[in-house]
């Protein structure tokens, strides 16, 4: 039986992360484009990240209303868990946005002083935190550890939104964050960005340095996307794919990349279905890489 009527979007990230970001703005550009429908219900599932939407859509097979936010954590929780269940047991809808990360310190530390971040690395142990080992904030860290022969020390905090509240209070040095995460921060005035994870500076933070002008050509792209339960028809996977291309040209939707410093990068169907394939093969070599994957049972 169908419990969802009207569109219900998974919220997969707890408050204070970015996934709640995107869900409002995906809601603001279904009012604004089909004024005639229900609000779309947002329905959060963000205490495990990942893993609680999964879990949940795996039991509303077929359901053509439900569909959730998702990014790289549905490829690392089940790699990282050795979980059955996976993306595969899903149905990709459409890549939506590609974002960007930057490197974070406290407004108030000597590590946010222009051009001081890689200098003073390597001269003494830091902190950085991330709320899962093998999460982009901890691959992220010991990227810039390798690449600047420094001791970092990862802090595995309980959430996501706890990593700045850590950062803010001093129990780490620095963090590695996208925009939507430490915006809220930076305009508080309690964080400074230090640089871009890109090889070109980012509209959100134009005046900010990538890290490669810093001298450390360490870059790194999230995408954020859509996924709904397993056995939804052709005709549901359609109506899906028709519904979000059209939210992409809505103003509310422009506006929240262009606050978050977002690109779009649709990708609809078969076409993610496979890039979910080379992103599995991508985390899986590096999880492996930086020791993190279960012993094979």
């Amino acid at each position: 039986m169908t419990r969802f009527s009207a569109n219900t979007l998974i919220v997969h990230g707890p408050p204070g992360s970015a996934p709640p970001v995107m869900a409002e703005a995906l809601r603001s550009a279904q009012a604004e484009r089909f004024p005639e429908m229900a609000e779309l219900a947002l329905l959060p599932k963000g205490d495990d990240p990942g893993v609680d939407s999964m879990h949940f859509m795996d039991g509303c097979c077929g359901e053509g209303h439900l569909v959730s936010t998702c990014t790289p954590v549905f490829l690392q929780a089940p790699l990282l868990r050795a979980m059955s269940l996976t993306h595969r047991d899903l149905t990709p809808i459409a890549r939506l946005v590609a974002d960007r990360f930057f490197v974070v310190a406290r407004s108030d530390s000597p590590l946010a002083e222009p051009g001081a971040f890689l200098d003073a690395l390597p001269r003494a142990t830091t902190r950085t935190g991330g709320y899962f080992l093998g999460g982009i904030n901890h691959l992220l860290s010991l990227a810039i550890a390798e690449g600047t022969k420094a001791d970092v020390e990862f802090i595995v905090t309980e959430s996501e939104p706890a990593v700045w509240n850590a950062l803010i209070e001093g129990r780490i040095d620095w963090g590695c964050g996208v925009a939507a995460e430490i915006l809220p921060h930076v305009e508080a005035g309690t964080m400074t960005v230090i640089a871009a994870l890109d090889m070109q500076r980012q509209p959100s933070f134009p005046d900010v340095p990538t890290l490669a002008e810093l001298g450390l050509p360490v870059t790194f792209q999230l995408w954020r996307g859509l996924m709904a339960p397993g056995g939804l028809s052709v005709a549901a996977q359609q109506r899906w794919h028709d519904h979000f291309a059209a939210l992409r040209d809505t103003q509310a939707w422009r506006d929240y990349l262009a606050r978050n410093g977002q690109a779009d990068a649709w990708l609809p169907g078969d076409a993610f279905r496979a890039f979910l394939e080379e992103e599995w093969s991508w985390y899986e070599k590096h999880l492996g890489l930086a020791g993190l994957l279960p012993e094979p049972a």
